[in-house]
C-alpha cells in the first residue's frame, strides 16, 4: 500500500522549453510533477485523479512500470480538454490560443493533433460548481487508509476546500497543499481558511500570496504567519531561483532554504515537485526544514528536464549530493 498519496490532475502535455526540441504529447500534468518530486525519496506512492475520456490507456500500464499504484486514477465520462501547451519564449510563458507561431518560431510544424486544441478558458474559480476533472470524496481509494501523507497538487478550489478534510479523515495525518493561482486573490482570504484547516504545510508561490495579500502587507514573513494563523501549521513561500522561506508556526521558527543552481531548461511543474518533495522529505523527518529542502533538491531536477517522467530515476546518489550542498546554505531568521 503506498505510504504517500499524490492528487492533482494528470493531463496529456505538449512541451515547447527554452532551448532544444519539443517534447509532444506526455504524460503531464501538477499530480504527475508532484509525484516525481515524491518519488525521488519515497517510491511508494499513489496517484488520485479524474482523467479526460482521451487520456492514453497505455500510459497507466507505463505509471506503473513506475511503481505506481494508479487504483485512484478514474476516466471521467464528460467532455473535457485533457491537453495541456506550454511554450517557453525568452521570458516568461506563453499558453497562448494561436499555436502555430509558436512552432514556427522553431522551424517546426503544427503538430495534426493540436488542429483541434482549445485552451481551456481563464475564469474565476467556482465556490459551487464541480468541473469534470474536480475530485469528489467518492474518488478516494480505498488503500488512501493506509498511507501516511497526503500531497494535493494546484488544483481547482473546490478539490482543495472540499477533499483533503475527508482524506485526513480516511487516513494520512500529513496534509500537504500546493495551491492554484486561480483562487490565491483577496476575494478568496475567507474561504481560504477552510482549506487550511487541514492542512500541515502549504506551499504558495511568492506571487501568489503577494496577490493574496495585496493592499494588506508587502512583509512574505507576515504574510506567512497570518497563513499559519488560519490553520497551516508550516508555511513555504516558494520564491523561485531565490530559493524557499520557511515558517513553521509550532515552534515560531523561520529559515531562508537556498535554492539549487540548477540549469534552467523547463520550468513546467518544478512548484509541484516541490511539493512533492516537501512531502516526501516530512515523511521521512518530520522536520519542516529538511523538508523543504527535499523540496528544492526535486524542483531542480524537474528544472533540467523537460516532461515530468524524465525526470525520474537521477545518477545514484546524486539526490543526497545537492541535499548535502543545500544545507550548508540554510539562514536561520
Amino acid at each position: 500500500m503506498p505510504a504517500l498519496a499524490v492528487l492533482g490532475p494528470v493531463w496529456r502535455e505538449y512541451l515547447l522549453p527554452y532551448q532544444g526540441r519539443p517534447v509532444l504529447d506526455v504524460p503531464g500534468g501538477p499530480a504527475l510533477y508532484a509525484a516525481v518530486g515524491a518519488a525521488l525519496w519515497e517510491p511508494d506512492l499513489g496517484l488520485v485523479a479524474r482523467l479526460a475520456p482521451d487520456f492514453p490507456k497505455a500510459w497507466l500500464a507505463r505509471l506503473r512500470a513506475v511503481g505506481w499504484n494508479t487504483e485512484g486514477l478514474r476516466y471521467t465520462d464528460q467532455t473535457v480538454e485533457g491537453r495541456r501547451v506550454f511554450a517557453y519564449p525568452r521570458q516568461g510563458r506563453a499558453d497562448a490560443p494561436a499555436l502555430a507561431p509558436l512552432f514556427a518560431r522553431r522551424g517546426l510544424p503544427l503538430p495534426p493533433e493540436l488542429l483541434d486544441y482549445t485552451p481551456p478558458p481563464q475564469k474565476p474559480p467556482s465556490r459551487t460548481r464541480p468541473g469534470p476533472l474536480t475530485l469528489r470524496a467518492g474518488d478516494l481509494p480505498a488503500w488512501l487508509a493506509e498511507a501516511r501523507a497526503a500531497v494535493f497538487a494546484p488544483h481547482d478550489f473546490l478539490t482543495h476546500w472540499l477533499v483533503p478534510a475527508e482524506a485526513r479523515r480516511r487516513g494520512p495525518q500529513h496534509i500537504v497543499i500546493d495551491p492554484e493561482p486561480g483562487y490565491m486573490r483577496p476575494a478568496f482570504r475567507e474561504d481560504l481558511r477552510g482549506v487550511l484547516l487541514d492542512a500541515t504545510a502549504f506551499t504558495p508561490a511568492e506571487e501568489e500570496v503577494r496577490e493574496l495579500f495585496a493592499g494588506q502587507t508587502d512583509d512574505l514573513w507576515q504574510m506567512a504567519e497570518a497563513l499559519a494563523a488560519w490553520g497551516a501549521e508550516i508555511v513555504v513561500i516558494k520564491r523561485g531561483p531565490e530559493g524557499a522561506w520557511v515558517y513553521d508556526a509550532r515552534g515560531r521558527r523561520r529559515w531562508m532554504v537556498p535554492a539549487y543552481p540548477a540549469r534552467v531548461h523547463d520550468p513546467t511543474g518544478v512548484g509541484a515537485a516541490f511539493a512533492g518533495g516537501f512531502a516526501a522529505g516530512f515523511l521521512h523527518t518530520y522536520d519542516p526544514l529538511e523538508a523543504a529542502l527535499y523540496g528544492s533538491v526535486s524542483a531542480s531536477f524537474v528544472l533540467e528536464t523537460s516532461g515530468a517522467l524524465n525526470a525520474l530515476a537521477p545518477l545514484e546518489g546524486l539526490p543526497q549530493a545537492r541535499l548535502q550542498r543545500l544545507r550548508a546554505g540554510v539562514r536561520q531568521v
